[in-house]
């Protein structure tokens, strides 16, 4: 009688569970998912020729290019002088959200200098509103040596930091049920000894 309770009282757990996790909510912030690029405007550099340790200066920059949650996003941007050292802080504000973080990784090759840095974005898009762990590529390249124009560009990316709390849901009733299989089976292979 007990194994058929317990049986029956984890069955209704699940069935509770599973329940909570299919039910309508209200809707609630999510992290973007998605990437936006283009150029920056008038840069300028604290080196000549431009070298990893530059600092970066631009009067902005144009969004041309969008994916996922920023489709349909686009217009200004608007960013701090930027050093390319490991380190340095990056600031990235837009029409629809902003960007805080460090550069974590430069590389330089010949006539340019690429750098990553790593953070959080946190959208003003309706519906978008929990920071996400995202990424900044900028790349800057100097042809024509000491003197000659720099350009950039920029690239954020930026994925979902937290799994959504529907998605715990069912990570926690599939471990269940694979606990309760588990558990079933463990006890209906015993062996009756003559």
């Amino acid at each position: 009688m007990f194994g058929g309770f317990m049986r029956t009282r984890v069955l209704t757990l699940l069935a509770a569970a599973t329940a909570a996790v299919a039910a309508p909510q209200a809707a609630s912030a999510a992290s973007i998912i998605g990437s936006f690029s283009g150029a920056l405007l008038n840069v300028t550099s604290s080196a000549q020729p431009i070298a990893a340790g530059s600092t970066f200066d631009a009067f902005g920059g144009v969004v041309s290019s969008t994916s996922g949650g920023f489709v349909g996003q686009g217009g200004l941007i608007s960013l701090n002088p930027v050093t390319a050292s490991a380190g340095s802080l990056v600031s990235i504000t837009t029409g629809f959200g902003s960007f805080a973080g460090k550069v974590i990784s430069v590389t330089t090759p010949t006539n340019a200098v690429n750098f990553i840095a790593s953070g959080l974005f946190t959208s003003t898009i309706a519906g978008f509103t929990t920071p996400s762990k995202s990424t900044v590529t900028f790349g800057y390249t100097q042809t024509g040596g000491a003197g000659a124009a720099i350009s950039g560009s920029f690239t954020l990316d930026s994925k979902s930091a937290v799994p959504e709390p529907a998605t715990w849901g069912m990570m926690i009733a599939g471990a269940g049920m694979a606990g309760a299989a588990l558990r079933r089976r463990r006890t209906s292979k015993k062996v009756a000894v003559a």
